[in-house]
């Protein structure tokens, strides 16, 4: 029988500029998909707006959380404030995916699940430079991933792919 293990919802918050970030976001991610494929992180990502992150972790205790939230690359960096952490009492059936992939229609399956995520926050909406400080990379990157996602749909405007996906007009319809 395995050890018994509690689940948590941790709430990053960021601090410091946007460069600090930028500076270790390649190391942060790497670490949580580390946690991931050892069963720690969840689930989670960033909010909208690119102030912090939601966290779904599953540990021991909450000794064993607080260990690898202070190996975290941001955390040893000072990038984020005192985590916020609550004890989740999580009830099967309840939970949900942050993103449901049911926004997107099966036209655009030759995307790849981030490309599909990039889309959806176009569709919302949100700015390339918003999109890309909620994913804490920088703009070019975002216009590297529309770029790849208007070849694959062989289109060369957000107003077409609300129309591929079949949406209507982007929200703000901003670049």
């Amino acid at each position: 029988m395995g050890e018994a293990r509690v689940a948590f919802v941790v709430e990053l918050v960021f601090r410091g500029n946007e460069s600090d970030r930028s500076r270790f976001g390649e190391a942060h991610r790497t670490y949580w998909k580390r946690m991931a494929a050892r069963g720690i992180l969840l689930g989670g990502g960033p909010w909208r707006d690119g102030t912090g992150e939601l966290l779904l972790c599953e540990t021991r205790d909450r000794r064993t959380l607080l260990r690898v939230l202070q190996a975290d690359p941001y955390a040893q960096a000072q990038v984020v404030e005192e985590p916020r952490i609550r004890e989740w009492n999580a009830l099967p059936g309840h939970m949900a995916p942050a993103r449901p992939e049911r926004s997107l229609p099966a036209s655009v399956a030759v995307l790849t699940a981030h490309e599909r995520r990039i889309a959806t926050m176009m569709l919302d909406g949100l700015t390339n430079k918003q999109i890309a400080d909620s994913f804490t990379v920088s703009t070019r990157a975002v216009e590297l991933h529309i770029t790849r996602i208007y070849r694959k749909l062989d289109i060369r405007r957000r107003a077409q792919l609300a129309a591929v996906i079949g949406r209507g007009a982007p929200r703000g319809s901003v670049k």
